[in-house]
C-alpha cells in the first residue's frame, strides 16, 4: 500500500469516528408515547391543582390512588389496600368503553366519633352504576384523627373515574348476551 493510500484510509477512519461521535453524543428525540388520558390523569392528581375539596381519587379498573389535597395535620384516611383492589374490580366490569367523568362527594362526619354521618353526590357522573359504586367506595373509608379533634366535619371528595374499553365489541356482544340469558 502506498503512503497516499493509507493517508486516504486514515482519513476515512478518521472522518467516521468523528462523524460516529457526534451521532451518539446528540440528544435523541423521544416522542411522546402517553395518551391524552394518561395526561390528563397526572394533571387531576398535580398537587397544585385547584379545588377545595380534601380529597382527590383516580379510580380505573388498574389503579386506584388518593391524593389528599388538605388538612392533613388534623385527617387522614386510613389506608385499605383490599378493598381498594375490591373497588377496582367492581369498576371492571364497565369498561365497555373509553370515558372519563369526575364526580364529588360531600361527606360529614359525626364530630364527637368521626365516623361516617350522611354522603351525598353533589356532582353526579350521570353513570348509574358508576355513581352507586362511588357511594359504597365513601362508605368504606375510615378516617385517623393525629390530633384527637374531629375537623373537618364536612368535607368534598373529587373523584375522576376512568373506564377504558378493554375487549372488542365483538366480545362486548357475547357477555351481554350471556348476561341477558342469565336474566331469562
Amino acid at each position: 500500500m502506498r503512503v497516499w493510500q493509507r493517508y486516504i484510509v486514515v482519513t476515512c477512519i478518521m472522518s467516521v469516528a468523528v462523524l460516529w461521535s457526534f451521532y451518539c453524543s446528540t440528544p435523541v428525540q423521544r416522542t411522546e408515547t402517553r395518551t391524552a388520558v394518561e395526561i390528563e390523569n397526572d394533571k387531576f392528581l398535580d398537587p397544585e391543582a385547584k379545588g377545595g375539596e380534601v380529597f382527590r381519587v383516580l379510580f380505573t379498573s388498574d389503579k386506584y390512588v388518593v391524593m389528599q389535597r388538605r388538612y392533613e395535620s388534623t385527617i387522614k384516611k386510613i389506608a385499605d389496600e383490599g378493598g381498594d383492589k375490591y373497588m377496582c374490580s367492581s369498576i371492571a366490569s364497565y369498561d365497555k368503553f373509553n370515558e372519563a367523568r369526575e364526580s364529588i362527594m360531600r361527606v360529614w362526619l359525626y364530630p364527637d366519633s368521626g365516623k361516617l354521618m350522611k354522603i351525598r353526590s353533589v356532582k353526579p357522573t350521570f353513570l348509574m352504576e358508576i355513581d352507586q359504586i362511588l357511594l359504597e367506595d365513601v362508605q368504606r373509608w375510615n378516617f385517623a384523627y393525629p390530633k384527637k379533634v374531629v375537623n373537618p366535619t364536612r368535607f368534598e371528595i373529587l373523584y375522576r373515574v376512568v373506564l377504558q374499553k378493554k375487549l372488542s365489541d365483538d366480545q362486548i356482544m357475547k357477555e351481554i348476551r350471556e348476561q341477558i340469558k342469565q336474566q331469562h
